[in-house]
């Protein structure tokens, strides 16, 4: 069979940059490798990984659901349930977890931790492994492409310690799940690269597609998207005999990854009472990326942090989602290696250089934002948006994660043209001692924050020290009853609570990145949860303490409650008033809140 122009062209003696080193592909390589990335992430999230019990890494938020995830992840496992139900919160629906990011491949991998050790441990572990991960295959995928251990190791570090991704170390353990991607690209060359790729091809790019789903339903959508973009350019490079060479191994992928992924599929689209709305347009406007985001550092930058904080806020109005930044070296070294690896690796430069672009202006969302000032130019990503399901990926300032695997591809064959133009040993050394230094300065996060694993809502500018709330064992049972309810921060204390207590009762309150309408209409039905909602200023409908004091035994009873918590929150003394009118008692403090029995068909039980 004639060789393509493509084939051809890996048959040529490959220069020296390129060439595979000594021991490349041997195990003992890639094993000193994981371990220089999982010292990394540990260095990269210091001072907190070393001391993993007292809080948990990130900023107070979304870190706590997460950690919920993990724990009810194990939670189901050791009970032999089904991880993407629960009635654990939202009480007394049965909510289908499907939709929201439940983490399902990263509380595989923590099972052992989260079991032996708790959800604390088990979600610090987490953030940690899955840094050395996305680190170490981005590795992998740079080894492959410019075959150099220290250039790709160099890319590796680039990727797995992002800006981007340590950005989303702070509280969303699912992007941070990053791995599958550049595992993805690896199995997605072997197939554009192939002569002949033959259906294993095809069935192990399905499984590494199947795994961007476990870990992101966004990555999966952003990779696919990038398929086609890789695609393209390969046909543009190589001609129309591609699409002959791929289509039956593309044909097998995608049947791998139906068949493997139709469980969570049917979870998905079973019930249609299950599926959330999508993101209004106005959120994805608030969490695109900056135009010029890729020269704006986080607040925790080791360098630049302090200067970022007194920038205009409204350049960080997506938060740490809008976190595109770059970084000058890294940016230098992509510039070398998309103009020196042409002549060594033209497919793979370009294709990386043409990703960069691509998926940096997606990320800039369906209107531009130049300085954090919003602007009525349409964005690239407009055309995008006008597909439904497309808001589903409801930050477009996510698709940045093919843009940063893209410039550590460049950084990596930057370096390797480096190390090739001064191939004398102290040389490549000195060269790459002064990039990592540099690296290091540019994406350290030191100290990496934490949240207080005592109380979701404490943050060290709290008055005093941490408390929790303490519920007596023997209101451990049945449905717990929280006040405020779906209401930040409110719903993740009383899901940390739960966690805490080891999951001995449900909860009335809950929070899921993506809900049912249904459950909102449920909570109208019980007039002691309408009453309190009317409290805290989420319907408006009149309290009537004396009415529901009549109710309130059926309405507890419909609720299989056994307590009442009151969160210290602004409307507290208001709930407290009311509760201790339908109960005709008084609540009792405990640690951060107050506590009051619920009544049960022989009378009041006592909060002792």
């Amino acid at each position: 069979m004639p060789a393509t122009s493509e084939t051809a062209e890996h048959n040529l003696p490959r220069p020296r940059e390129c060439r595979a080193e000594a021991g490349l592909h041997s195990s003992t390589g890639h094993f000193l490798g994981f371990g220089m990335c999982v010292f990394l992430a540990i260095v990269f999230t210091l001072p907190w990984s070393l001391g993993t019990k007292s809080g948990l890494l990130g900023y107070s938020g979304d870190n706590f659901q997460h950690a919920w995830f993990l724990w009810h992840f194990a939670h189901a496992v050791v009970k032999l349930g089904n991880p993407f139900y629960t009635d654990l919160i939202y009480y007394p629906n049965t909510v289908n977890l499907a939709w929201s990011t439940t983490d399902p491949l990263a509380g595989v991998l923590a099972l052992p931790v989260s079991l032996a050790l708790g959800p604390v441990v088990a979600y610090n572990f987490s953030i940690v492994l899955q840094l050395a991960l996305a680190a170490f295959f981005a590795r992998l995928l740079c080894l492959r492409i410019c075959g150099n251990e220290m250039a790709a190791m160099i890319g590796g570090v680039c990727f797995g310690f992002s800006p981007f991704l340590l950005a989303h170390a702070l509280g969303h353990l699912s992007l941070v799940t990053a791995f599958p991607i550049p595992l993805y690209f690896i199995a997605l060359d072997r197939v554009l690269k192939k002569g002949e790729p033959d259906w294993k091809d095809g069935g192990l790019l399905g499984v590494a597609l199947l795994l961007t789903a476990l870990a992101h339903y966004n990555y999966t959508v952003i990779c696919m998207l990038a398929t086609v973009v890789l695609i393209a350019v390969d046909l543009v490079l190589t001609g129309s005999p591609l699409l002959r060479n791929i289509w039956k191994p593309l044909l097998w992928a995608s049947a791998t990854f139906v068949a493997a992924f139709s469980p969570l599929l049917m979870m998905l689209l079973g019930n249609s009472s299950d599926m959330p709305k999508p993101r209004p347009f106005d959120h994805l406007k608030q969490y695109s990326a900056d135009v010029f985001g890729f020269l704006i550092p986080s607040w925790n930058h080791i360098l630049f942090g302090h200067f970022a904080r007194g920038l205009d806020l409204s350049l960080f109005v997506a938060g740490y989602e809008g976190t595109v930044y770059v970084g000058p070296l890294i940016l230098l070294l992509a510039i070398v290696g998309f103009s020196k690896g042409r002549t060594v690796q033209r497919r793979w430069a370009v294709q990386a250089g043409v990703l960069v672009l691509v998926f940096y202006f997606l990320s800039l969302g369906p209107t531009l934002r130049f300085f954090g000032h919003a602007s009525p130019i349409p964005g690239p990503a407009a055309l995008l948006y006008h597909i439904p399901l497309a808001t589903f990926v409801s930050a477009p300032a996510r698709f940045h994660v093919i843009t940063a695997l893209s410039l550590a591809i460049l950084t990596s064959l930057g370096v390797a043209f480096l190390l090739n133009r001064w191939p004398k040993k102290r040389a490549r050394y000195s060269i790459v001692a002064v990039i990592t230094v540099a690296l290091l300065l540019d994406l350290l996060t030191i100290p990496f924050p934490v949240s207080s694993a005592a109380d979701p809502a404490w943050s060290p500018d709290s008055v005093g020290r941490p408390v929790a709330c303490a519920l007596p064992a023997r209101l451990q049972r049945g449905t717990v009853l929280t006040f405020p309810l779906i209401n930040w921060p409110y719903s993740m204390k009383s899901m940390w609570m739960q966690v805490t207590e080891g999951g001995r009762y449900k909860l009335v309150d809950g929070y899921l990145s993506y809900s049912s309408d249904r459950i909102w209409s449920d909570y109208y039905r019980n007039p002691i949860v309408r009453s309190l909602l009317s409290i805290q200023g989420e319907f408006h409908t009149p309290v009537n303490a004396e009415t529901d004091r009549q109710r309130a035994p059926a309405a507890f009873r419909e609720l299989d409650a056994s307590a009442i918590v009151i969160f210290d929150s602004p409307q507290r003394d208001a709930a407290v008033r009311y509760l201790e009118t339908v109960l005709k008692r008084q609540g009792q403090r405990f640690g951060s809140c107050t506590i009051f029995a619920a009544p049960v068909a022989d009378g009041v039980a006592d909060a002792k």
